[in-house]
């Protein structure tokens, strides 16, 4: 009987030890295929993020190449049209855009930003203390003006913080400016730059919408950036085989001579940032290129 016993227990111990390592085998089983997925999803993002910087230099390729040249006559038209691209395994969405035909957040009066906003749907008591918010952030000075906002302003809302007081380096920075939400700066980003050059004479004239916004806002091309086919703001979207997104956005300076560029903004962005995709509205395929 004692034996018996005894193989028993060895027997249920056996059945035990094997159960455990059923049960480790799966564990290291699951740890391999999670870590095979993670290793997957980083080689795809990888992917999808060489394939977004080469379209950016791809595109400077494309600028530095035709020195002079208009912007509307170079291979990627520099007014926002949506180029693919392709690159390896991966199609590339591309749009230039020269930061001439935009309008210089530092220099507009009050006037031609009411009216950037009212052209995109906001009523015009909101669109004209906007404006107002944005001269009082951008000015040195602690006036608010009728509609605008300094300090006071911000801790009445609840804000840690006041205006700037100082030019604004980037159009993100509109994101601060009591009063603007992330709907209404998705609205306008795209009309807005902060990359003015003063040296230029004569501007290159806006696009069309951009234009009927100058005549009712009584204003002139001076509060356009003053850099026609010098400063450019190019977007990549990238999507590998395997559905990885990944956006690079870009903001380059061509030299008046020489092939030398500076790189005034280099960052990734979001398929969904408040921007249409790339790939809507596409409208030239450029795989030969």
């Amino acid at each position: 009987m004692k034996d018996r016993s005894e193989e028993g227990v060895a027997l249920i111990a056996v059945l035990w030890t094997l159960t455990l390592l059923s049960i480790i085998a799966a564990a290291l089983s699951l740890e391999m295929r999670s870590s095979t997925g993670i290793a997957r999803n980083m080689a795809e993002n990888a992917t999808a993020r060489a394939a977004a910087d080469a379209g950016i230099q791809r595109v400077v390729l494309d600028l530095v190449n035709t020195p002079g040249t208009p912007p509307n006559a170079r291979g990627f038209h520099a007014d926002g049209t949506v180029y693919a691209w392709r690159f390896a395994n991966s199609t590339v969405h591309i749009s230039v855009q020269d930061e001439a035909s935009k309008i210089d957040l530092n220099q507009a009066p009050e006037a031609l930003l009411a009216v950037l906003f009212e052209s995109v749907g906001i009523d015009p008591d909101k669109a004209q203390s906007l404006a107002d918010a944005i001269a009082d952030f951008r000015d040195a000075d602690n006036l608010t003006r009728p509609r605008g906002a300094e300090e006071a302003e911000y801790r009445s809302a609840g804000l840690a913080r006041g205006p700037k007081n100082a030019p604004f380096q980037m159009t993100e920075e509109l994101q601060q400016v009591l009063g603007m939400t992330a709907e209404i700066y998705g609205r306008v980003a795209a009309s807005l730059t902060t990359y003015y050059i003063a040296d230029t004479i004569n501007p290159t004239m806006p696009d069309e919408r951009l234009t009927r916004l100058l005549r009712r806002a009584g204003s002139n091309l001076q509060y356009f950036a003053s850099s026609p086919g010098f400063v450019f703001s190019i977007r990549s979207e990238a999507k590998s085989s395997k559905g990885a997104v990944f956006v690079r956005e870009a903001v380059v300076q061509l030299p008046r001579e020489g092939p030398q560029i500076q790189v005034l903004s280099w960052r990734q962005g979001t398929a969904n940032s408040g921007k249409a995709p790339l790939s809507a509205g596409l409208a030239l395929a450029m795989s030969q290129r």
